[in-house]
């Protein structure tokens, strides 16, 4: 019997502006997918004449051309969605970007899991962050550990709506990887450079979003502005407010997304991608005043009589007794760091705990410690005593100095070691040829051999 996922049909989008030498490879690995897409749909908007020689980069998948006049990269996706062939899954894939080979397998997977109690909207992926040449980042790069630390509070188990809240995870465009119906009903066409960050908020808003925590998609990545233009800024309140009014029907009859945002706001306050709750709240409460009041009292008692409102904030009981508001990047960035030093201890301790096994398990250990360190040094002497003597000099007398025989015979006996001394290292392999003998030497002089 078949799976959904192998009766489903994928596109997938991909602009080919702005002109990057590097959208060959991008188109390659839509080609090295094990699950191949069923269509590619390039969109040109006329100003790259490679656009008839694409589609060779790729064998199998139908290839369509969609001629678009505008530059604006959410309006061209809009439009090729519509014009472009049959598909149940449409995924994208912005020039530079690339697929690993099993990204959309995974993303399908995760689309129909069986486990899903409600059928997810969106899929998205972690993501490998390249830099200029497709090399991964080092860890230590800035651009790594931005992501890194946005993709924290979902490791850490915050729940998707306060982790879109921390901050943009998600990524590039080339992340979104959603049901051809819902991108039909939510058309999300006011902003370019979150286009995959909108549509992530919109469907884990209500609930829809599914998260493969794997590298799925490489991207080369740019930190975000520390002054970010008043072009940014009025892009992102414009995007938020787009995902407001798609959602007002939700809103008035779903708890939960309404406890959903309420949580997606209450981060969104520390958020790291340039998001701005305060001048949100500013147009929702502008828009606000200019409602009928009867409307005001009326939306005021419906979220009244909701579920939320009769428990107390998770952090309150925190903040009477004094701790800090709950920073939820910060904490877990700081937890995620405590769960890698813990890991690195414990492979540390697994690897001590080997070594003592092994230890205790060789028969070198045992035997030096039957022999006892008198032993261990009488076989060290007996050693350096076979060592052959160095050669003469041309006159004999190896300039003046005393054979190391003689030497060794003017050198008075050592000095007994007390039986507190702790045993002696075992002695190499080549003494074995001793060993009885120093033995026998020890035995007969009545010492004994301590075992520990």
């Amino acid at each position: 019997m078949s799976s959904p996922s192998e009766n489903a049909s994928v596109a997938v989008v991909m602009p080919v502006f702005p002109r990057l030498p590097t959208i060959r490879a991008s188109l390659a690995s839509l080609r090295d997918q094990t699950r191949p897409p069923d269509l590619v749909v390039l969109i040109d908007d006329g100003k790259n004449p490679d656009i008839k020689k694409l589609p060779e980069e790729i064998s199998g998948p139908r290839v369509e051309v969609v001629d678009v006049e505008t530059s604006s990269l959410p309006e061209a996706i809009g439009i090729a969605i519509k014009q472009m062939g049959p598909a149940d899954f449409v995924g994208f894939l912005l020039a530079g970007d690339s697929y690993a080979p099993r990204r959309i397998e995974k993303c399908l997977a995760a689309m129909n899991a069986p486990e899903n109690t409600r059928p997810p909207a969106v899929a998205v992926t972690g993501v490998e962050t390249v830099g200029g040449r497709g090399a991964p980042l080092p860890p230590e790069d800035p651009r790594a550990r931005h992501f890194a630390r946005l993709w924290a509070p979902g490791r850490a188990g915050t729940p998707v709506a306060d982790w879109l809240g921390a901050g943009n995870f998600v990524g590039p465009a080339s992340n979104i990887f959603a049901r051809r119906p819902w991108l039909e009903a939510n058309s999300l066409e006011e902003s370019a450079a979150f286009f995959g960050y909108g549509h992530a908020i919109l469907a884990g808003l209500q609930g829809q979003l599914a998260v493969v925590d794997e590298p799925l998609l490489r991207h080369h990545p740019v930190l975000p502005e520390r002054n970010p233009t008043p072009k940014a800024v009025a892009e992102m309140l414009h995007l938020q407010l787009a995902v407001l009014a798609l959602l007002k029907d939700k809103l008035a009859v779903s708890p939960e997304t309404r406890r959903n945002m309420a949580g997606f706001g209450r981060v969104a306050w520390s958020n790291l991608s340039g998001l701005r709750v305060d001048l949100f709240q500013q147009v929702v409460l502008r828009l606000a005043s200019t409602a009928e009041p009867e409307k005001v009292r009326e939306a005021a008692r419906e979220v009244l009589r909701s579920h939320g409102a009769a428990k107390p904030r998770p952090e309150w009981q925190a903040l009477l007794d004094g701790g800090d508001p709950l920073d939820t990047t910060t904490y877990a960035s700081a937890l995620q760091e405590t769960r890698a030093e813990l890991i690195e201890t414990r492979d540390e301790n697994r690897r001590l705990a080997a070594i003592a096994g092994t230890a205790q398990n060789s028969g070198w250990v045992r035997f030096g410690a039957w022999l006892g360190e008198r032993s261990a040094r009488r076989i060290m002497e007996m050693e350096e005593a076979a060592q052959p003597a160095p050669p003469e000099t041309a006159d004999g007398l190896d300039g003046g100095k005393a054979a190391p025989q003689e030497e060794a015979a003017k050198k008075p006996d050592p000095a007994p070691a007390s039986e507190e001394e702790s045993v002696a290292s075992p002695p190499p392999p080549h003494a074995s040829s001793a060993c009885a003998e120093a033995a026998s030497a020890e035995q007969s002089g009545g010492a004994s051999g301590v075992l520990r």
